[in-house]
């Protein structure tokens, strides 16, 4: 069958069937394109925010890595200072043992106990503080020896609160200085947790703290002065007990 081109109701259908087929497709993908672009306007914004999460976490992954060894030593450094530091601390079965060192230490300096009277406990974790009130009576020179012979103990032995006053009666007692204090022992707490375990950082800190107090009190001779635990005041009596002799203390 031969078409013929030139006939004008063929050349009418199919300038028809042209512009339906352009027209129509365009008006559907006008009418569509908004929607369109705003889901894939929101898709890109959730993936723009989900990648800079995961850059920040690949951050903070890769600072983890470099900073490993360091953190690895200050680990090994602070698992070293937690074993020096149990040696200082006795365990709740030899509380009373220390409390008799310190009571001797007293009789031994010269002072008499007024009162000694031990306060309850206190858990501080992998640790526990034992306080206990005192007051003793005697000669400034006696009580600073008092107060350097604690701070040389084997343990850790917190002197705080300390107030001094002119003792009472004093034509009738030998005694011229009435001192009150509280003196806080620490002992290991439950399951003797070390500070790379426990939770309780600060508590971390002040036994670290405590320890270091110490060890410098340990580098001291007897009778010279008395740990930084102990206050400036007391370091003062411990320095003025040597420079006097007993009988110049009363």
């Amino acid at each position: 069958m031969k078409i013929d081109v030139k006939n004008p109701n063929l050349i009418r259908w199919a300038l028809t069937v042209l512009v339906v087929a352009t027209v129509v497709p365009m008006y559907f993908l006008s009418s569509s394109y908004p929607f369109t672009y705003t889901s894939r306007k929101q898709t890109i914004a959730q993936l723009d925010e989900r990648h800079q999460k995961l850059s920040q976490e690949l951050e903070r992954a890769r600072l983890l890595v470099r900073n490993l060894e360091r953190v690895e030593q200050e680990y090994a450094i602070l698992h070293e200072q937690w074993k020096v530091a149990a040696t200082l601390l006795p365990d709740e079965n030899e509380m009373p043992d220390l409390l008799r060192k310190v009571t001797a230490a007293g009789q031994q300096s010269g002072v008499e106990f007024e009162v000694f009277r031990p306060k309850q406990m206190v858990n501080q974790g992998f640790y526990s503080d034992n306080p206990v009130e005192v007051r003793v009576n005697g000669g400034y020179h006696q009580t600073g020896v008092f107060l350097s012979r604690l701070a040389n103990l084997n343990r850790i032995v917190n002197v705080s609160g300390l107030k001094m006053q002119a003792a009472d009666n004093q034509k009738d007692s030998p005694y011229t200085v009435r001192t009150d204090m509280l003196l806080t022992a620490y002992t290991q707490g439950q399951g003797n947790t070390s500070p790379t375990e426990a939770v309780d950082a600060g508590g971390t800190r002040a036994l670290q703290a405590k320890a270091s107090a110490d060890g410098k009190a340990k580098a001291t001779p007897a009778g010279t002065a008395v740990s930084s635990v102990t206050g400036g005041k007391a370091k003062e009596i411990a320095q003025a007990a040597k420079a006097t002799d007993t009988k110049g203390g009363r």
